[in-house]
């Protein structure tokens, strides 16, 4: 892998350094050090793995543990403007045992929305659109029912349309615009959050028409240079030269490389609403960008992230976690999964790329986030913790008649489950805690808690050994 440098120490900074600064600063603790200095807080390879700090050990050992569960892919987390860790986990290809890296590209599916949005509101910068602009303005064939769909409203999904208006493909646009629009708006343009990926389709045009060139040729220029992206890519384009490119690996299909291109003519050859292929430190810069108006000054970035119906703003969610006011977008496509979190006033930012379904990255992000801010592990359950007999005694691997598998382990940050359900169905996964009637239960964060009922145990160890789910009986198929 080609060597990728960031923010080396400038030479002649190095060289002027006196013996006598060098033996001072040797009597500190180094860790200390590093923490002051902005300058260790960026690796020289981001190929090698990345830790700074207490807070980049107790990630690095969380990931350690989810590797042994399956996670397979690539993280970055950084507080206080500073990356405290870089790390992965698994294999970026299987096949050939070739280890994720730091820098290992991953597809992100619908997490490319933050940065067509970006490249859209960056026009509105320039004076080629505004915002408010209807898109009839700006699009040919536009339908009569359509003509109060704004550019705005194709950001935050508030165009009216709905979300099952999917059909239309290929490389003719005025082909596919009537496809998507057809029917019109089923609520009053502005005033109803759909999300609807075809909108974003419909963006790409937009940014095509407005600036004279491809979206993807836009995106190169005007956002992925900008912000140092210097690995980004589109599917469908050559792999950097040295890059580790991911392969993908689902249940649901065969394994792919996240530079691949299978989506045939789909949503207009699938622009905008995703496709784009990156690591978590392209992404790392894309927020840097963001943070110093790099690309959009500080009132456009205002308005990227005012929530709008549905708390989605132009290209971001916006929410509240734990009290902190948290900009994400998550991405998943068949064999990678992504999850891109800022949080706002604590200069601080998550990635989480996987190229496996069998780890989910919103369940990293989370744990991450928790270690980053010490939160409660259960603050986003409504389970209290299991005390360390209850999990010990529940970890292992449980089937039952049917040939459902539930494996419970736990992580150090919280005891989790995975149900693999018999036939092609996807995983549910879940968080095992008490419940108000202090009854071991599973959350799987769709508000509904299902009780687990320890009924057989092993007589030396304790160890459950049979489970009762539903009335359904799991029993201990291994530690």
């Amino acid at each position: 892998m080609s060597t990728i440098k960031r923010s080396a120490r400038s030479a002649a900074t190095t060289c002027c350094v006196s013996a006598l600064l060098f033996l001072i600063c040797a009597a500190f603790d180094f860790e200390a050090s590093a923490a002051s200095s902005p300058d260790e807080s960026s690796p020289p390879r981001e190929s090698e793995p990345f830790v700074q700090g207490e807070l980049g050990e107790r990630i690095q050992a969380y990931l350690n543990a989810v590797e042994e569960r399956g996670f397979s892919g690539s993280i970055i987390a950084a507080k206080d403007s500073r990356v405290v860790a870089a790390l992965s986990a698994g294999y970026a290809d299987l096949e050939r045992t070739t280890p994720n890296t730091p820098a290992t590209l991953f597809e992100i599916a619908s997490a490319t929305k933050p940065l067509t949005a970006t490249a859209v509101i960056r026009l509105a910068q320039d004076g080629r659109i505004e915002l408010d602009d209807p898109i009839r303005i700006h699009l040919p064939a536009v339908p009569r029912d359509c003509f109060d769909i704004t550019i705005e409203h194709l950001l935050n999904h508030t165009s009216g349309i709905p979300g099952s208006n999917s059909q239309g493909g290929g490389n003719d646009f005025n082909a596919v615009l009537p496809v998507f629009l057809r029917g019109g708006p089923q609520h009053e343009p502005g005033t109803h959050f759909e999300y609807w990926n075809q909108g974003y389709a419909i963006l790409t045009e937009v940014i095509h028409r407005a600036s004279g060139t491809s979206y993807t040729e836009d995106a190169r220029s005007n956002i992925f240079e900008p912000a140092g992206m210097t690995l980004t890519r589109f599917t469908g384009d050559d792999a950097p030269e040295g890059a580790i490119v991911a392969v993908g690996r689902c249940s649901l299909g065969p394994a792919r490389s996240a530079l691949d291109h299978p989506y045939g003519s789909y949503g207009f050859q699938y622009r905008g609403m995703g496709g784009i292929v990156t690591n978590v430190w392209d992404l790392w810069q894309f927020d840097r960008a963001l943070r110093e108006h790099t690309i959009i000054n500080a009132d456009l970035t205002k308005r990227m992230f005012t929530p709008g119906p549905g708390n989605y703003g132009l290209g971001w969610r916006i929410a509240k976690s734990s009290g902190r006011t948290v900009h994400s977008h998550t991405g998943r496509v068949r064999g990678f999964n992504a999850d891109m979190r800022r949080y706002a006033d604590e200069d601080a930012f998550i990635a989480v790329l996987a190229n496996s379904d069998q780890v989910p990255s919103f369940e990293i992000a989370g744990s991450i986030e928790t270690i980053l801010f010490g939160d409660d592990p259960m603050s986003h359950s409504p389970l209290s913790r299991l005390s360390r007999e209850q999990s010990d005694a529940l970890v292992g691997t449980y089937r039952d008649g049917r040939g459902n598998v539930l494996t419970i382990s736990d992580d150090t940050i919280l005891v989790r489950g995975v149900m693999r359900w018999a036939g092609n169905f996807p995983d549910t996964n879940a968080v095992l805690g008490l419940n108000d009637d202090g009854e071991i239960a599973l959350d799987d964060r769709s508000g509904v808690e299902i009780p687990i009922t320890i009924t057989a145990r092993d007589a030396e160890s304790n160890a459950a050994t049979q489970l009762s789910i539903l009335g359904q009986s799991y029993e201990r198929v291994s530690d």
